[in-house]
């Protein structure tokens, strides 16, 4: 099993190339600060695993790693009775002057809608949209500086996961592409998986969202090993033989019911400021 520095390299080679096409041998080894014979296996582990590929003098993702995500709008609407199911449920495990993170994502947003009630809470996020939301809501908010991607309003980059690393949460509640038994918490986004990492690691609690369709999938990347979390929060759709070993490794499983039809809603029900 690789080790953590170079579970961490190997997502840093792939925020790079995402970043910035095709590079040199040596123009990643010096962006990494490792010699150029410990990138070299590096890269030959993720060439094995068809995630990069080799080029005459360089390197660059291979072409299928990084597909085209649809628009957020269009995520926002699959499941949509299902994560406002998870959304409600995860509303009753905030408490009044909570310190919580949110990771970007349809899920969480959903939650988000939620929060304006919620007396001298603080929200930590490095989703923009997410905190558009919140200050309309009058939420107290943090957010990280960093880098955007197509298809995403979420930050990224060196910046933001120093940011994390350096405060304390008290609950952090995820959205994930993946969770499973052996790969742990997945997703499908090289340049935004490290920072998920730094969130995870600086939370008391991890409480993850996810609706049926995510439980026994492994994506792309890791993001946390399974053991990490302590509450799962998905709907009743979901696998009972995947709830139940999730539950004999140590996680609290939450059932979200699923109400007959999906309510409107205005921004006035949002109470916005």
């Amino acid at each position: 099993m690789d080790s953590i520095a170079k579970i961490n390299r190997k997502r840093k080679i792939l925020d790079l190339l995402e970043a910035r096409g095709t590079l040199s041998i040596n123009e990643l080894a010096e962006l990494l600060d490792i010699s150029p014979i410990t990138l070299r296996k590096d890269l030959q582990d993720l060439e094995k695993q068809r995630l990069i590929t080799r080029i005459w003098g360089g390197v660059s993702l291979a072409t299928h790693t990084i597909t085209p995500e649809p628009p957020f709008e269009d995520r926002s609407v699959e499941n949509l009775k299902e994560k406002r199911a998870i959304a409600k449920v995860a509303l009753t495990l905030v408490k009044p002057n909570d310190v919580i993170a949110l990771g970007g994502g349809t899920t969480t947003y959903e939650f988000a809608k939620f929060l304006g009630g919620i007396p001298n809470i603080q929200v930590i996020t490095n989703s923009v949209n997410i905190a558009y939301l919140l200050l309309r809501l009058g939420v107290r908010i943090a957010m990280p500086g960093g880098f955007s991607r197509e298809g995403s309003y979420n930050l990224f980059g060196d910046r933001a996961e120093e940011f994390f690393k350096n405060i304390f949460i008290d609950k952090c509640f995820m959205g994930v592409d993946g969770i499973d038994i052996d790969g742990g918490l997945t997703t499908l986004n090289p340049s935004e998986a490290s920072i998920y990492t730094s969130m995870i690691n600086s939370a008391h609690t991890l409480i993850v969202l996810a609706d049926h369709t995510k439980l026994g999938q492994k994506k792309l990347i890791p993001m946390s090993p399974i053991d990490r979390v302590n509450i799962l929060i998905t709907d009743e759709l979901a696998p009972k033989e995947i709830l139940k070993k999730l539950e004999k490794r140590g996680i609290k499983v939450e059932i979200a019911p699923l109400e007959p039809q999906i309510e409107s809603y205005s921004h006035s029900e949002y109470k916005f400021k």
